[in-house]
């Protein structure tokens, strides 16, 4: 037994941020809960157990990760969020609503991460990890705010902090070390 890893750029240019929703940047939300599942199934022998299925990001893919596991969690049983943030976001929330939404505020507010949670509630059986960076202040606060929406939906979550680390590439090293340290033995796999 090992874990299978398929890493998916669902942003498609470093410089888009679709935020995991099927708008008017494109339909990343439908290319990772349905074409990608559809291809890693048909392709490689994987478990058929939610249970068995985490998504995992740093920066917009924790958001991702957070928006995709609360809002499919028949799909997702883990998630790691590293250094995600409160909401998706091209900046500001307005231009969020204009650009990403088609001016939709409601679409919007449906896509936050607390109104997924709400939605699904509870969670009885989904694993939630989130990692920011200790001198990373805007981040891990969005981290704590976040980590206790999941949890007040009924999420079984950890918390851990990437010691001297801020919001980069070592915040998402560590994080990706440590959440799959810990999700290993979930999905039956130990040393």
């Amino acid at each position: 037994m090992a874990p299978i890893v398929v890493v998916p750029d669902q942003l498609g240019d470093p410089g888009q941020n679709p935020m995991c929703v099927d708008g008017p940047l494109g339909n990343s939300a439908g290319y990772l809960t349905e074409d990608v599942p559809e291809w890693v199934r048909r392709h490689l022998p994987v478990s058929a157990d939610r249970a068995d299925w985490a998504i995992a990001g740093f920066s917009q893919g924790g958001t991702c990760a957070l928006q995709l596991a609360a809002g499919f969690p028949d799909l997702f049983g883990s998630f790691l969020d590293i250094s995600g943030e409160r909401a998706p976001t091209l900046g500001s929330e307005r231009a969020t609503i204009e650009r990403g939404f088609g001016g939709d505020e409601d679409a919007y507010r449906a896509a936050t991460p607390r109104a997924l949670l709400e939605a699904a509630a509870p969670y009885p059986d989904t694993a939630a990890l989130f990692v920011a960076g200790e001198r990373d202040l805007k981040y891990s606060a969005a981290m704590r705010e976040v980590s206790r929406q999941a949890a007040a939906a009924g999420m079984a979550v950890t918390v851990l902090v990437a010691p001297g680390t801020a919001h980069d590439w070592n915040t998402a090293r560590y994080g990706f070390r440590e959440g799959f340290e810990r999700l290993l033995p979930r999905w039956g796999i130990t040393r």
